[in-house]
């Protein structure tokens, strides 16, 4: 990597003793990077650095550093990430895509590329490689870098417990570099433990496993080393050289990593936030995201250093394990939710079925039917039902971080009603939980209640749901009928936008069995109501089971052909061989799957 250095550019050249290949990433094959056992973190962390580097055994580097003149990528995307100079940035892959791989080369392109010192000449680098714990250092990110970086260069130092340390002195054609690589656990204490951090780069390895201070507290960790005197007498825009890289998985929505890389307007505000106090004449600062395809998809990077068989055994892996919702995560690079229990609806509910993949249009001229939950942290589902009992889900109202009272969620949920999409539409009515209709603590007129409060200020009548006295299990069965119902010209029984989050989340991942013991003692499943979603979830209940008689009965089970004699058939089509007359029977308790 040979280019004419100045002081009005970056610091650019070459290794003099190039070694190693530089072919795309091993990623999980390699056989460096497993969790440790007890045994052998103990006797890692009882050791100093050197000592321990020594004895970690692994398809590790050998000879001098990489030629950075011939590195050669996984894929087009993943060398777009080793070249990026962002503040920020993010690599986004399936296991095995070759994306730690990358990063860790990048550091040597970054070091190579640091501005000149105008004091010595010297370019130095640091880099800081953090996680939560040692084991997790030693396990994943120390076997990592020493894939690219030799262990028998350089000098290491610190361990026992404590951060290591690894510094090598090279040079190339334009003059020495001094490139550290410093690995550190934060624990239990980010700000305790990042107090006083000094680094040029700062990685996070598996990035979505961290909490999201590591990013806050570490973007004013990054650009500090080395001192500011290095750096006099050049340009502005070459003052500031630092930057916060990771790689990881297919993230959850709920994940900090899903806000900052996917979600455009997280990403705007935190740019905004970050820019406020620049000098005049700095470089804005900037958040880079790449995305590798997942496997299957065109372009699926990598390929060419796995086997053949290599993502069909880890889902084979996966599902055998019981996971089979990791596989579009870890495979296909999905976003996903993450489960937390055995979803209610893991049999029933299907995400290419019964979740739209665009957003939904209104039926014109029928009616909007809403359904919702009482309390602090109020739930709201709009839909329209047909003539042939298809529900379609258009939006939900929930704020899980703020407490609102009846009256200000009714406001919310009128501007939503008055806003375009739901603009000329009629509301029939909404039905809400029982419990809606106490006295509502918040209320100046004593015989006020939520669902009154509500109502009024959103401008439409809320009726209890009285049909199965607030039971569990007729709400479960209004929400399984629906979702089991026949197709209806090509449309489920339940058809929901993709805007509807907590819904969808609630169905795929966080609407979950728990046990209950009764008074006397005995231990039932019902779903856990711990989690936000299961308020969105009682709001489709009581809305669901508007359509239902008062005994429970579905509106589907009236609508079934009476054109099957086979439920009355006896043995080979003969008379029928006692009284029953066969089909679905409503014996099976929902809330208890298992017969347990």
């Amino acid at each position: 990597m040979s280019a004419k250095f100045g002081y009005d550019q970056w610091g650019r050249g070459v290794v003099l003793s190039p070694a190693h290949e530089g072919s795309g990433g091993k990623g999980p094959q390699s056989g460096a990077k497993r969790e440790l056992t007890d045994e052998e973190y103990a006797a890692l962390t009882g050791q100093a650095a050197k000592e321990a580097i020594d004895s970690l055994e692994g398809d590790f580097a050998t000879g001098n550093l990489p030629d950075v003149d011939a590195v050669t990528f996984p894929g087009p995307i993943a060398e777009n990430f080793y070249w990026s100079n962002a503040d920020v940035c993010g690599i986004q892959g399936p296991v095995g895509s070759g994306k730690t791989t990358t990063l860790m080369k990048s550091r040597l392109r970054r070091a190579i590329e640091m501005p000149r010192s105008t004091v010595d000449g010297v370019r130095r680098y640091k880099v800081l490689f953090i996680r939560e714990t040692y084991r997790q250092l030693w396990s994943t990110s120390i076997p990592s870098y020493l894939e690219t970086f030799p262990k028998e260069l350089g000098k290491w130092s610190g361990g026992r417990g404590d951060p290591v340390t690894h510094i090598i002195h090279f040079e190339d054609d334009h003059g020495p570099i001094e490139f550290v690589a410093e690995f550190m656990a934060f624990g239990d204490d980010i700000v305790a433990s990042m107090r006083g951090v000094q680094t040029t780069d700062i990685v996070l390895n598996e990035s979505d496993t961290m909490p999201v201070e590591i990013l806050t507290v570490g973007i004013g960790r990054i650009d500090r080393w080395p001192a500011r005197q290095h750096f006099e007498g050049l340009p502005v825009h070459l003052r500031g050289y630092g930057q916060i890289v990771g790689d990881f998985n297919a993230p959850d929505e709920d994940n900090w990593t899903f806000g900052v890389f996917h979600d455009e307007e997280k990403r705007r505000l935190l740019l905004e936030a970050l820019a406020s106090d620049l000098p005049e004449g700095a470089k804005q600062i900037q958040i880079l995201f790449f995305n590798q395809p997942g496997y299957g998809q065109p372009g699926c990077e990598n390929m060419q250093n796995l086997s053949p068989t290599y993502y069909q055994r880890q889902i084979a892996t996966q599902r055998l394990a019981g996971r089979g919702d990791m596989v579009d995560r870890l495979v296909y690079n999905k976003v996903t939710y993450l489960r937390v229990g055995d979803p209610v609806w893991k049999r029933e509910f299907n995400q290419r079925v019964h979740v739209s993949d665009t957003p939904l249009s209104l039926i014109h001229g029928q009616p909007l039917r809403i359904g919702l939950d009482q309390g602090f942290k109020g739930a709201a589902v709009i839909a329209q039902c047909d003539e042939s009992y298809r529900w379609r889900i258009y939006a939900e109202l929930h704020f899980p971080e703020e407490r609102l009272m009846a009256a200000v969620f009714g406001n919310r949920l009128a501007d939503l009603l008055e806003g375009t999409r739901f603009n000329g539409y009629r509301v029939e009515a909404g039905w809400g939980d029982m419990a809606g209709e106490h006295g509502a603590s918040q209320a100046a007129d004593e015989n006020a209640t939520w669902n009154l409060m509500v109502g009024k200020a959103a401008g439409f009548f809320i009726r209890p749901q009285r049909i199965g006295t607030n039971r569990i299990q007729p709400r479960l069965e209004a929400v399984r009928a629906a979702l089991e119902a026949p197709l209806t010209r090509g449309e489920p029984g339940l058809l929901i936008d993709p805007s509807c989050r907590f819904l969808i989340r609630g169905f795929a991942a966080r609407y979950v069995w728990t046990e209950e013991i009764n008074k006397s003692g005995d231990k039932r499943k019902v779903p856990d109501k711990s989690y936000t979603e299961a308020n969105v979830h009682d709001a489709l209940q009581y809305l669901l089971l508007s359509e239902h008689k008062a005994d429970g009965t579905s509106p589907y089970a009236h609508r079934m052909p009476d054109n099957d004699k086979r439920g009355r058939m006896g043995h080979n089509g003969g008379p029928p061989l006692s009284g029953n007359d066969g089909g679905l029977k409503t014996g099976w308790d929902i809330t208890n799957p298992y017969g347990a």
